[in-house]
């Protein structure tokens, strides 16, 4: 049966992925997280699955019974729905009647915590499309056999089957779905089945006929004889009722490489010598935290990496773990040099020494936590009070105090055209409402405020400032799906231009003196010139899934970490992907990953930092 072509209603798919459970009983999953971001960058993409896609991980019952509405809900005549669910699955204590876990499901009462198959078929029923495909990779009642996601006891197909719509299946009744192999703690994988859909889509290996498309009936295909010649214990099943194969994606033909003009590829001519290539360093990894952290950053030879409450170093050249430093608050230190200022129990600065862990010197001032910083040689600490205390950071000598007045600085300083930055908002009584009117950043040198530039309206926490321009991002107002980037002058405070993004921004945005890039919500990686505000690149570059840290430049080159752990590295002028690495990187929106001599350094979702050549 050949596919039908595209053809022209609407395309939706709604990928639903769950791998963390509030419940005992209920085994935390790696795979689900990962199967969603690589479906959502394979059939959103345009020139292969042309999905207008929405992906949720780990969401609540109210809105992803919402979601699921939205998708069949309005459908009509050549529209198609795809809809992907990936978790653990339960089933009733009596009856037997099916149910998709979410994070809150507990297993003992499903009927009130879980998606029903029921509920399911009857939103279904009520759906005009002309094709409905559902796709489960999950199983029921827990973890019956170790890396398993449950018992498949009760009949997907039979449950949800109906006239115009297409049920895969994970494996049949009596076979558990089972996980990827996660070789590496850092590097959750695919499921076995999501990740032979996946292959077969990417590749196009999948396009059985050789027609270009990849039908469903094709897809199906691929799966069964795919996971039959791995050995894997489960065989996929295919159930429902359709008159024709449904198109799920186009096939990406690879270019053939060109031929060296010499008649070879790899030929040359024998009297020039081939250069030799530069050796790169060895890859490695070692513990640093015990869970997720922030990303590491890189100060006198020594990796930092911050978790709540604890401070890990690492010796770059020997790879060895200083001691433990102990955190009385969870805020972000300041680093200079080899030492790491903090605020201990009684909240005054305290120097440490990072490759020893020994304290050298502390100050009797009382500050205000988390906003510790130094710029311009200067170490800045606000106090309770609303003013600011410097200190000159190798001693810890206090010097002229700064205060700003009306207003509490609501950052740690940056420094920029001589100037150090901070972001403020007006100093107000507590109960007072907000004035986010007045949310601004201030210039200040000397001691004094010498500009500063008002916002108008609340200030995101993500912000980024070079000796060209200070880039700010505007906060949302109420369910506005974009946000708004000013650029200001560092010498007077006086807007450049301004940059309304499609979709909120994923996590800060980062910036050199000629670019700067950010990621938004739906996985666009979007580039502009600092001095006008204007994209750079000629298309548009998506990465696989949403970022997780803010992207990290150097030596002319681009890196990101996203959600289907992929670490990219692309090339800054035209965004091309130059290589990529599988890393599962632990979230951080305000930090990045360090690259030094292409090399980057990133945190686990584990807590592992990982040395990366690229």
């Amino acid at each position: 049966m050949t596919a039908q072509p595209f053809g022209d209603g609407t395309r939706r798919a709604l990928l639903i992925g769950t791998g963390t459970y509030d419940h005992p009983e209920l085994s935390a999953l790696r795979s689900p997280e990962v199967d969603c971001t690589r479906l959502e960058a394979l059939l959103g993409d345009a020139r292969i699955g042309a999905f207008e896609v929405r992906t949720l991980i780990d969401a609540d019952r109210s809105t992803v019974e919402q979601a699921i509405a939205d998708l069949f809900l309005g459908a009509r005549g050549d529209d198609v729905r795809l809809l992907y669910l990936s978790g653990h699955g339960v089933q009733s204590p009596l009856g037997g009647k099916l149910h998709f876990a979410l994070r809150e499901t507990n297993p003992n009462r499903p009927d009130f915590t879980t998606i029903s198959a029921t509920s399911l078929h009857e939103i279904m029923d009520e759906c005009r499309a002309r094709s409905i495909v559902v796709i489960l990779d999950c199983c029921y009642s827990g973890l019956f056999l170790p890396g398993a996601k449950g018992d498949a006891s009760p009949r997907f197909a039979e449950a949800l089957a109906g006239r115009g719509r297409v049920i895969i299946t994970a494996g049949t009744r009596a076979q558990a779905a089972w996980e990827g192999p996660h070789l590496d703690t850092g590097t959750p994988a695919p499921s076995l089945f999501t990740g032979t859909l996946i292959d077969g889509i990417s590749t196009g290996t999948a396009d059985l006929d050789g027609d270009g498309v990849v039908g469903l009936q094709e897809l199906y295909r691929f799966a069964c004889e795919r996971l039959h010649h791995e050995g894997a214990a489960q065989t996929p099943c295919m159930g429902g009722e359709v008159q024709y194969d449904i198109a799920l994606a186009k096939v990406r033909r690879k270019r053939k490489p060109r031929s060296s003009p010499t008649g070879g590829t790899g030929s040359r001519s024998r009297g020039a010598a081939a250069p030799r290539a530069p050796q790169r360093p060895e890859p490695w990894r070692t513990r640093a935290a015990e869970g997720p952290a922030r990303q590491p950053v890189l100060s006198d030879g020594v990796l930092v990496v911050h978790a709540p409450y604890r401070l890990h170093a690492i010796d770059l050249a020997s790879r060895r773990r200083s001691p433990l430093i102990k955190m009385w608050y969870p805020s972000s230190p300041a680093l200079h040099g080899d030492a790491a200022y903090i605020t201990d129990k009684e909240g005054h600065v305290q120097m440490t020494d990072l490759r020893t862990g020994r304290r050298r010197r502390s100050s009797a001032v009382a500050v205000r936590d988390g906003l510790l910083g130094i710029s311009q040689e200067v170490l800045y600490a606000p106090t309770q009070d609303g003013t600011i205390r410097t200190f000159t950071p190798s001693t810890l000598e206090p010097l002229a105090p700064l205060t700003l007045e009306g207003i509490t600085v609501t950052s740690a300083p940056r420094e920029a055209a001589g100037y150090t930055l901070f972001t403020a908002a007006p100093s107000r009584i507590r109960g007072d409402p907000a004035d986010f009117d007045s949310d601004r950043v201030v210039a200040v040198s000397e001691g004094r405020v010498v500009w500063s530039y008002t916002a108008g309206t609340a200030l995101s926490p993500d912000w980024s400032a070079t000796s060209l321009g200070i880039y700010v991002a505007l906060r949302p107002e109420g369910s506005s799906p974009s946000q708004r980037i000013v650029a200001v002058s560092p010498e007077n405070g006086e807007v450049l231009w301004s940059f309304d993004t499609t979709a909120r921004l994923a996590s800060a945005p980062v910036a050199t003196d000629g670019v700067m890039v950010f990621g938004d919500m739906d996985n666009r990686l979007v580039a502009l010139d600092t001095r006008t505000g204007t994209p750079l690149w000629d298309k548009e570059k998506r990465t696989d899934g949403r970022l997780l840290t803010g992207p990290s430049l150097a030596d002319g080159a681009l890196f990101t970490a996203d959600r289907a752990a992929k670490l990219v590295k692309r090339d800054l002028l035209t965004g091309r992907r130059i290589r990529s690495h599988d890393l599962l990187v632990s979230p951080d929106r305000q930090g990045s990953l360090t690259v030094a001599k292409y090399v980057v350094y990133a945190t686990d979702a584990r807590g592992d930092v990982h040395a990366v050549p690229m």
